[in-house]
């Protein structure tokens, strides 16, 4: 795992990969970005208009008007603000992880050929059947919302929630990643015996690892190719090399 992750680093600053890096990396910060600044702004505004009238709309008004001043406060304001924009952030966290894995998917092809041509020059026969990948990746879908409706009910537990509700979103990514740099450095008969054993233990906890990086801002953006790259020199050595 040492000499993967050392020649990995290595392949990752290449200039080539650093360039393509860049793009999954800019594209899902301005996107998520800009998305999450205008939803927070109209969001808050809405809510507060709305509190502020609650009081006029359904009592009386001498008695209900302190419910005005309070919502139209600058404390108030502030803490709601904060509050929305907390929220806010952890989601654009989770859909960049996401969207910079579906913008990772279309350089993949790119990605793993290199690292073919650079280490092993593998002569691919009997390439994986499209049909076969788009079938497995809407089982994959499937499942995905039948275990985040299983762990829905597990938000409401304090300290547990958050690693619940990580469960699904682990399984699709882990999931697709192994089929996104599986099918394109692997022929058909050795990629379905690697879908069938989930890409080995090694490949599981190595995308555990990515999928706790990916939780930290800025990085899981920035070092998405870094993954794609590694676990490809983990299937080759597994399913090609054997070592």
């Amino acid at each position: 795992m040492i000499d993967i992750f050392r020649l990995s680093f290595a392949d990752f600053w290449s200039k080539k990969i650093m360039l393509l890096s860049v793009l999954p990396f800019l594209l899902s910060v301005l996107v998520f970005g800009f998305s999450a600044y205008f939803a927070s702004v109209n969001l808050t505004e809405f809510i507060i208009d709305t509190l502020s009238g609650w009081g006029y709309e359904y009592f009386d008004l001498n008695k209900y008007s302190f419910f005005q001043a309070i919502t139209e406060g600058v404390l108030f304001k502030w803490t709601f603000y904060s509050i929305i924009y907390v929220l806010v952030a952890y989601f654009v966290l989770v859909a960049s992880v996401f969207s910079s894995l579906i913008i990772v998917g279309f350089l993949t092809p790119m990605v793993v050929k290199e690292i073919n041509l650079r280490h092993y020059n593998i002569d691919i026969e009997n390439p994986v059947n499209f049909i076969f990948v788009t079938k497995s990746m809407c089982a994959i879908l499937i499942k995905f919302i039948f275990i985040f409706i299983v762990c829905l009910p597990f938000l409401f537990l304090p300290f547990v929630n958050f690693i619940i509700i990580s469960v699904p979103f682990f399984y699709l990514y882990y999931k697709f990643l192994l089929i996104d740099v599986g099918s394109n450095i692997l022929n058909e008969i050795k990629f379905k015996i690697a879908y069938l054993e989930n890409g080995g233990f090694l490949f599981m906890l190595s995308c555990l690892a990515f999928y706790a990086v990916c939780l930290i801002p800025i990085l899981g953006l920035f070092f998405q190719l870094f993954f794609v790259i590694f676990l490809t020199h983990l299937l080759v050595r597994r399913y090609v090399l054997k070592i």
